[in-house]
């Protein structure tokens, strides 16, 4: 069939499947950068000792929304107790998205190489 990959013996190719994530890789690289990541997408929050400290998961000013920086846990409490334990979760909830999305635009912004490879 004319424009339709094949591979071996003329059969249809198999699709491309994205390659596996290290999720708990990532998580290791992105939690030295949480208070980067924080600053960033919580900028309406600001450092308070071992915790960012915000409104909400939007970023607003407030106190409601809590980020541990040395261990990546967090909380929402304006957002009927929305909590996680690390960096992507924190990711997926800011910005909707799923787990491994989420460890995928991590990995983008912090330069982490996930082609064909784990973290």
């Amino acid at each position: 069939m004319p424009g339709r990959a094949t591979g071996p013996r003329g059969r249809p190719a198999a699709p491309q499947q994205p390659p596996s994530i290290d999720f708990q890789a990532v998580n290791r690289v992105a939690l030295h950068r949480l208070p980067d990541i924080c600053a960033r997408w919580l900028s309406g929050g600001r450092k308070e000792g071992d915790e960012w400290v915000c409104g909400d998961l939007s970023g607003k000013p407030g106190r409601s929304c809590k980020v541990n920086l040395v261990t990546g846990k967090w909380a929402d409490f304006a957002a009927d107790g929305a909590s996680g334990g690390d960096v992507i979760s924190l990711t997926a909830a800011i910005h909707n998205l799923s787990q491994g999305e989420a460890a995928r635009r991590l990995a983008d912004m912090l330069g982490i190489d996930l082609g064909g490879r784990h973290v």
